[in-house]
């Protein structure tokens, strides 16, 4: 971000005038304090509603991932409240879940500036992950 630039938040005819202050790591634009959702040290997420869709995820994916460990290491499904047997993993988030907690689907992928559908085993919550993160 170069000094004195403005913030790029708002519509074309409503675009805040405010000295930007840092850069979305989602979408790059820069916004102003007054558009900032989340700062923290090299985190600069923008009050843009896709932007927080994708912060919150991230966190809270990262919590589903160190509690599918947790489980895992004890020798059980993934999923809360299933039993032993975890004998599939996850192809997004290496997570190890009994057959009954993983479908085969396909997958959107990106190669560039095209998307291809690739098949993979899949636990619920990366499936729906894709509604977040897939460009539009």
């Amino acid at each position: 971000m170069r000094p004195g630039t403005l913030c790029q938040i708002g519509g074309r005819f409503s675009r805040c005038q405010q000295t930007a202050a840092h850069s979305c790591q989602y979408c790059g634009r820069d916004f102003c304090e007054a558009h900032a959702y989340h700062v923290e040290a090299l985190d600069a997420v923008c009050s843009r509603k896709r932007c927080q869709a994708k912060h919150d995820d991230l966190r809270n994916h990262t919590a589903y991932k160190t509690r599918v460990s947790e489980r895992n290491h004890v020798g059980l499904c993934g999923i809360e409240e299933c039993g032993p047997h975890p004998g599939f993993e996850c192809s997004l988030c290496r997570g190890q879940f009994c057959a009954r907690h993983l479908s085969e689907r396909m997958y959107p992928f990106s190669d560039g500036w095209v998307s291809i559908d690739r098949p993979v085993s899949i636990c619920a919550r990366c499936w729906e992950r894709r509604k977040i993160w897939r460009s539009r």
